[in-house]
C-alpha cells in the first residue's frame, strides 16, 4: 500500500485519495481528534494536487463499519430517487 510524505498509508479510487492517519503520528499543535482519522480529500485540476479534505474520526471499531453503511445507504437510495 502507499505511504504518503509523512509516513500515513493511503489508497486512490478515481480522484479521491483515503489516508488513514494515526494520531501518535500527528504533531502536537495539529491532534485535535484525539484518535486517529481517515481523511478524504479530492484531486483538482490537473496533476496531483489536493483539496484540503474531511478528516472521519476513528474513535471506536464500529466507526468506519458505520461510516459504510452510511456511504452504502446514501448510494443505494440516491441510485433509487433517479
Amino acid at each position: 500500500m502507499p505511504v504518503d510524505s509523512s509516513g500515513n498509508l493511503y489508497a486512490e479510487v478515481d480522484n479521491i485519495r483515503i489516508t488513514y492517519v494515526q494520531a501518535a503520528r500527528r504533531a502536537d499543535d495539529k491532534e485535535w481528534a484525539g484518535s486517529d482519522v481517515m481523511r478524504i480529500q479530492a484531486y483538482k485540476g490537473e496533476g496531483k494536487r489536493l483539496f484540503p479534505g474531511a478528516e472521519f474520526l476513528v474513535s471506536d471499531d464500529l466507526s468506519f463499519v458505520r461510516m459504510v453503511e452510511a456511504l452504502c445507504e446514501v448510494y443505494r437510495t440516491g441510485r433509487v430517487e433517479q
